[in-house]
């Protein structure tokens, strides 16, 4: 028997599963667009704050899918790590084809953006299954 839902998050899996593949395209899109510079606008944030947040927001958008899914664990979420970062690696290595440049660093802060994202996830599933008072 499937564990409780007590927050209705089984509802979410499939609008979150579909909002975090439409988010995962628009990032590949921007990743490799020619000229970046051109979808910032003026004043634009630093590279890295921008790898932070991009991938961050990937984490928090596939954990949260993973946890409405009801699959969460320690293993399906290492799996989950492990995948989004080979695809962030992968991302950044076929940057080149498309006139832009490869950054370790960029990955760097790739992989900090997919931890926070995942992270605040984790947090938020404790709480919600963690009594106001704590263990008891």
């Amino acid at each position: 028997m499937p564990p409780a839902d007590p927050a209705g998050w089984s509802r979410l899996s499939r609008p979150l599963a579909l909002l975090t593949f439409a988010y995962t395209l628009v990032l590949v899109v921007a990743t490799h667009y020619p000229k970046p510079e051109e979808l910032l606008g003026p004043n634009p944030p630093s590279d890295k704050t921008l790898h932070f947040v991009a991938y961050g927001l990937l984490g928090l958008l596939a954990a949260a899918t993973l946890a409405a899914t009801g699959r969460w664990s320690l293993r399906t979420v290492g799996a989950l790590a492990a995948g989004l970062a080979v695809f962030a690696v992968l991302d950044e290595a076929t940057q080149p084809a498309f006139g832009r440049s490869a950054d370790v660093w960029d990955w760097a802060y790739d992989l900090i953006g997919l931890a926070a994202g995942i992270a605040v996830v984790a947090v938020a599933r404790l709480r919600m299954i963690t009594p106001a008072g704590g263990p008891q």
